[in-house]
């Protein structure tokens, strides 16, 4: 019985930490959203992963055969410290990756860290658990075998793993800080003309342009997808139905700049007519990457237009 007393807290703890890191999986793939979901996550993101993690540094629970050990309020406090600290670093080094610091990703980083070094933690208290009641060892011996264990190894052990930790979260944050701000990925697409001070405004667009003649314009696309982009501008003028309909349409050019990120790509074109009608559509099409086989509204990227005359 005395072997069943000193490994329940191995399959007791742990198998309480993996199965919690569980029903927080499942609540986050089901329909649970709002205060709901937090009360779920909240506790397993600030106590669980950093409790598994320091199981898998101090493993053991019983001071009669190891003393290199935690109390249960150490092990509470430093559990909170450690989950808080895997919180920054699993953020910070999401900044790295194709997926967004959401809560599907940070949460799920978090359980595979849980039940990774709940694992660890169960093997380490299952080996320096005693084997059996009859062996040649008193309890005594096995304590101070286990402390020059724990002096040789554990606290090693534990001093590597913080000092990485360390290292890593510094550096994390350091590379964020140097980079810039990710935010929101997005692209500034616009018209301007060009006013008797020879400034560019986004107002004074034509409202007539003859049949044959030409009317000077400018576009311009302000990269802020933070890499270099191809970008490649379509120009169309289409006849609609009152229900806004394209009954017509016609491309009168084309345009491709590949765009640096930060940088603002402004080109001057101009403008032939060459269908004529009232309120008729000139559009213009912004698409990144390849241009599909049917430019329209519908699959750009970007879209802005204004409204002609074509006498």
């Amino acid at each position: 019985m005395g072997r069943w007393s000193d490994t329940l807290p191995a399959t007791v703890d742990l198998l309480a930490a993996v199965g919690y890191t569980a029903v927080v999986l499942l609540a986050l793939l089901s329909s649970l959203d709002g205060i709901f979901l937090a009360a779920v996550a909240l506790p397993f993101l600030l106590f669980v992963p950093g409790y598994a993690v320091v199981a898998s540094l101090f493993p053991t629970w019983n001071p009669e055969y190891e003393n290199h050990r935690l109390i249960v309020t150490e092990r509470i406090l430093y559990s909170v410290a450690a989950s808080i600290c895997l919180a920054i670093i699993v953020g910070v080094n999401l900044e790295f990756t194709p997926w967004p610091i959401r809560p599907i990703p940070v949460l799920t980083t978090l359980a595979i860290i849980t039940v990774v070094a709940s694992g660890i933690a169960g093997y380490r208290r299952h080996r320096r658990t005693p084997t059996g009641l009859g062996q040649a060892s008193t309890p005594s011996e096995n304590s101070r075998a286990a402390s020059r264990r724990s002096n040789g190894e554990g606290i090693q052990l534990g001093t590597i793993v913080v000092g990485v930790a360390i290292l890593v979260a510094f550096a994390s944050v350091t590379l964020v800080a140097a980079q810039p701000q990710r935010g929101e990925a997005y692209t500034e697409f616009g018209l301007l003309t060009e006013n008797e001070t020879g400034d560019l405004e986004a107002s004074g667009y034509p409202e007539q342009i003859a049949m044959g003649e030409s009317e000077q314009m400018y576009f311009t696309v302000i990269n802020h997808e933070m890499e270099t982009t191809e970008y490649v501008v379509v120009v169309q003028l289409a006849r609609t139905a009152p229900t806004g309909e394209v009954i017509e349409r016609t491309r009168l050019d084309s345009y491709d700049n590949r765009t640096a990120a930060g940088d603002r790509w402004l080109q001057r074109h101009t403008v032939t007519p060459v269908l004529e009608g009232e309120r008729l559509r000139l559009t213009y099409l912004l698409y990144k990457g390849s241009l599909p086989e049917q430019p329209t509204a519908e699959n750009a990227y970007r879209e802005t237009h204004i409204w002609v005359d074509v006498p």
